[in-house]
């Protein structure tokens, strides 16, 4: 083992590192069996993973950020330990065999038989209390318009009018039985819509002006291809791709790789090399920067003098949705209540616990907050979870199936929160992928845990949604994409600096949202991540047609927020669980909207009027530590 003086991170980390800095790397290195060169790569390459897009030099190390390190390498030894016992205990028997050919009856779960007692602690908890010895418990790490009182209403009252907007049947669709052509007819399909919306965009500009651009009165008439041969500046509209063939991650885009994919009708869905030539002070909106990404649809102006690549000279702002609205005596009705939300993204145990004691802590904080509104985001039961792979750790006697777990461990802190809070109503969106065991269904989008609902003994308020979800609460209009499309926006995006001050350009989280609402999708970026099957023909279920949202919930690996953009509340909540540490939740609180509870309906007319529901002037956000 090296010695202090051998082990100093001061050439890696500088002269001048903290003591404190310089002692928990040392303990790092003695524990893990690090050189610190080996220690410095791993810890740049952590920094790099936090720091996503941005500048490495955001992350700074700091005593918090090495805490994680060492739970993120204590993780990696106990998933390797847990393989190496599973692989070394396969060939084990446990107890005695059935006779020959006498096949063992299957164990089967009865409810009025079967007591769920709880066992001793897991074998990992007792190595590392951090969740239940953290210190920190409940303290706000982040306010969104901390300046709003929080009021609470009759907690007796039945205040929360839910409104989905989802046709659930459309989410019900077989895997696996996924047609190209419907793929490319519904890729081809998006160009056009953007198209439309950009030439009615551009006719409405030419009826305002005095003196109507030339190049603009042309794209009304007829978009341009941008595969053609043309020397004056025309107006096209495609898809960004990659010149890459590999997967989403690889399919990165930068100023000499990126391609643009026309529709059919337009240009024969030919694709075409970008050169950006842009001038000064002319990129959509003149904010001066931009931002690409795979699946992107953007809308260009520029020229092909050579016929082989297209020269861009600006990016247009494409057409924004509208807000939401709703009729003034429906927001009498709705919006004259606070409402109070609380948001958690699972996992919902720790990685050395199957107890699901963060849940247990989630449900206590929402009784003493009188929640009128639960929502909890999958994974629910993790498949990836160590310690599924040993029957010992399992908390509950009696357990033959994940769905018994659920039941056992879930379902009763559900039953618990209804008893307590008679009026309260709980949301659970599936994650889509592998790792949700309680849905069958892993592709995205996709639907309520439906078949098993019975099986998992959910209690009347409780009720799945579909991934993505549109739902309103008292009026509030709620996306929520269970998905890390945040993280995929950052891994894949090429971004066009111009040197401002603009928080989108130097924020990449609100700049991901802003794509989100530009494009109009929960799940723009195409191709998908490797390990989310997309099911591209549906993917028009993941798409914001009519209006943007009041409320969007976009739970992601990048670091908490809530945010506004383009006046949309946009929340990531974090997860509740950090492999064996204490995450965060959103506690989302709205006021009434005082226009709505003051309004006097004089007569028909006025309770028709269309009036805007402002959410984003009258909700706070509070980002807590479990």
């Amino acid at each position: 083992m090296p010695s202090i003086e051998q082990s100093t991170m001061a050439p890696y980390l500088g002269d001048n590192v903290d003591q404190e800095i310089e002692t928990m790397c040392q303990s790092l290195q003695n524990s893990y069996a690090l050189s610190p060169s080996d220690l410095f790569y791993k810890l740049e390459s952590y920094r790099l993973e936090l720091a996503g897009k941005s500048d490495i030099s955001t992350v700074p190390v700091t005593k918090e950020l090495l805490d994680d390190l060492r739970q993120k390498f204590q993780a990696q030894l106990e998933r390797k330990q847990m393989k190496q016992r599973a692989a070394s205990g396969a060939n084990t028997q446990h107890g005695s065999s059935p006779a020959p050919g006498v096949t063992p009856a299957k164990r089967k779960f009865t409810a009025s038989t079967t007591t769920l007692t709880p066992l001793k602690s897991s074998p990992l908890s007792e190595k590392n209390g951090t969740f239940a010895t953290r210190t920190d418990a409940g303290k706000v790490l982040e306010t969104l318009n901390g300046e709003i009182e929080i009021q609470l209403a009759d907690v007796t009252s039945e205040k929360a009018k839910i409104t989905a907007f989802m046709h659930i049947k459309k989410y019900q669709y077989r895997t696996m039985r996924q047609v190209l052509l419907e793929a490319s007819e519904y890729l081809d399909e998006r160009i056009e819509r953007f198209a439309d919306l950009v030439q009615e965009q551009l006719a409405e500009e030419i009826r305002k002006s005095d003196k109507p651009d030339e190049v603009l009165v042309t794209a009304v008439e007829r978009l341009s291809n941008p595969a053609a041969i043309t020397h004056d500046d025309v107006i096209v509209v495609g898809r960004i791709v990659s010149d890459s063939v590999h997967a989403a991650d690889l399919s990165k885009v930068n100023e000499t790789s990126v391609l643009l994919e026309t529709s059919r009708r337009i240009g024969s869905g030919a694709r075409v090399p970008l050169k950006l030539s842009l001038e000064p002070h002319t990129q959509g909106n003149h904010q001066g920067w931009f931002s690409l990404f795979p699946g992107q649809i953007v809308a260009l102006r520029g020229c092909n003098p050579s016929g082989t690549t297209f020269i861009v000279r600006e990016v247009l702002a494409l057409p924004e949705l509208p807000f939401a609205v709703s009729p003034l005596r429906t927001l009498h009705q709705t919006a004259s209540l606070p409402t109070r939300m609380i948001i958690a993204k699972g996992p919902f145990s720790t990685h050395d616990d199957l107890a699901f004691a963060p849940l247990t802590e989630l449900i206590d904080q929402s009784i003493s907050a009188q929640a009128d509104v639960v929502i909890l985001l999958g994974p629910f039961i993790d498949t990836t979870h160590p310690l599924l792979v040993d029957p010992d750790a399992l908390p509950y006697a009696g357990l033959n199936t994940l769905e018994d777990l659920f039941r056992a461990s879930i379902t009763a802190e559900l039953r618990r929160l209804e008893a307590a809070l008679p009026t309260v109503q709980t949301f659970l969106i599936p994650e889509s992928g592998e790792r949700e065991a309680v849905q069958r269904h892993v592709s995205f989008p996709c639907p309520p845990v439906g078949d098993a609902k019975k099986a998992l003994g959910m209690p009347k308020r409780s009720k799945w949604l579909s991934n993505p979800a549109f739902v309103a609460v008292n009026s509030s209009v709620l996306a929520i994409a269970n998905i890390d499309v945040l993280m995929q926006i950052s891994k894949v995006e090429y971004l066009h600096r111009a040197g401002t001050n603009d928080i989108f350009e130097r924020n990449i989280l609100a700049r991901a949202v802003k794509n989100l609402l530009q494009q109009r999708s929960l799940y723009p970026v195409f191709p998908g991540q490797p390990d989310i099957p997309l099911e591209v023909s549906y993917l028009g279920l993941a798409e914001m047609s009519v209006a943007r949202p009041d409320i969007l919930i976009v739970p992601s690996e990048q670091r908490y927020f809530a945010k506004v953009v383009d006046n949309v509340v946009a929340i990531n909540p974090g997860a509740l669980t950090k492999l064996r540490a204490a995450g965060t939740y959103a506690v989302v609180d709205i006021a009434p909207l005082q226009e709505a509870k003051n309004a006097i309906a004089a007569s028909e007319e006025t309770e028709n009027e269309l009036m805007f529901h402002k959410v984003w002037e009258r909700c706070r956000v509070d980002i807590k530590k479990i």
